[in-house]
């Protein structure tokens, strides 16, 4: 089955630091400033907080403030923002990416199968896991719910890579336009810290 920026999320964990330096931390926070892409508008939300972020003419999505445009997240990516900080001795990290497939581009591949939220929320839930060391879906049983006009399926996901434990918040949009996967991640050990922002980051986004 040939759905490219899917498969494309099995590598997108390794862009964690828990094993660097704060040398490491803060150079990736500086790179990530100037790699900010030149066709990206933002204004401020309702919350002082956040900000929405429109860099093309398919969506638009609330991104916590403190998170920088990065680049080497995926490939694939509409967009990439972290958030990556030495405060003692822990890295606070978090991530957030949007992958779209249009409908066009499906239809394309010519796979004789139609899609809805709940089948390609399926086959991106379980393609996150390709090349992780161990990964389990939370969710037992996904279920289609409104999210801003769309149907969306939401996921909860743990995985790992080597001593690197990760925790994943997925939602999957079905647009006029297009498909598209809305994926956070953070530190296992971190996650009570960035959960409610994962949360809002999935709940704000809207095709326009």
């Amino acid at each position: 089955m040939k759905l490219i920026k899917i498969s494309a999320l099995a590598i997108i964990s390794l862009g964690f630091f828990a094993c660097g330096n704060s040398s490491d931390a803060n150079s990736t926070s500086t790179t990530s400033t100037t790699e900010s892409t030149s066709d990206e508008t933002t204004e401020t939300s309702g919350s002082s907080d956040f900000r929405t972020v429109s860099t093309n003419s398919y969506f638009d999505i609330d991104i916590p403030g403190h998170m920088e445009a990065a680049s080497g997240l995926n490939g694939d990516a509409s967009i990439q923002y972290q958030y990556v900080e030495q405060v003692g001795t822990t890295v606070k990290e978090h991530y957030v990416i949007v992958l779209m497939e249009t409908k066009e581009e499906i239809e394309s591949y010519d796979l004789d199968e139609e899609f809805d939220a709940l089948s390609y929320g399926e086959i991106s839930s379980t393609s996150l896991g390709d090349g992780l060391d161990s990964f389990e879906i939370l969710t037992k049983n996904p279920e289609v719910v409104q999210v801003n006009g769309l149907d969306c399926v939401k996921y909860e996901m743990e995985g790992s890579m080597g001593e690197v434990n990760v925790y994943y918040r997925l939602g999957v949009f079905e647009g006029e336009k297009a498909f598209y996967q809305v994926l956070t991640w953070t530190l296992t050990e971190q996650k009570a810290e960035f959960k409610a922002d994962m949360d809002k980051i999935i709940n704000s986004f809207k095709e326009k």
